[in-house]
């Protein structure tokens, strides 16, 4: 993804990003990565931050700037793998639009990362490859030193 991407600073150890989304009006988001009962999977999500540092998760912003913020979760992301080159990142959409989204973000960005990454679709309790034109709930991402048994 070589798209514009916001700056960010790195919070709490490189478990969260926070940056500033510039589009209708500046607000305040933070990526954060939280470790999973499995110490090798990290989960993604994206939240506002308010002035009083609380994270709502499930408030849709609607700025006007969403490839640019979508650019820099990836470039978090990027980071935080390249800190943590052993571990897998799982996320899914709040809703399933998001998640559609996703879909559709991911099968056009696939061959350019795909020669540093492995991305995993999760449909159900099925773990497969990506593939593109298929629908999945959820994604795994991983570099591709990591083994996933």
């Amino acid at each position: 993804m070589n798209d514009p991407f916001y700056e960010f600073t790195s919070l709490n150890n490189t478990t969260r990003f926070d940056f500033l989304s510039i589009g209708k009006r500046e607000i305040h988001k933070a990526v954060i990565y939280s470790q999973s009962a499995d110490p090798q999977i990290f989960f993604l999500s994206l939240a506002n931050v308010s002035q009083e540092d609380l994270l709502d998760f499930v408030t849709t912003s609607n700025n006007g700037d969403l490839k640019v913020v979508l650019a820099t979760v990836v470039q978090t992301l990027i980071t935080f793998l390249d800190i943590h080159p052993t571990v897998m990142v799982a996320f899914t959409g709040n809703t399933p639009s998001r998640s559609r989204l996703y879909n559709i973000l991911i099968s056009q960005e696939l061959d350019q990362v795909s020669a540093n990454f492995l991305i995993f679709g999760i449909k159900g309790d099925r773990i497969e490859l990506f593939t593109r034109n298929s629908c999945y709930d959820s994604f795994l991402i991983s570099r591709k030193n990591v083994n996933i048994d």
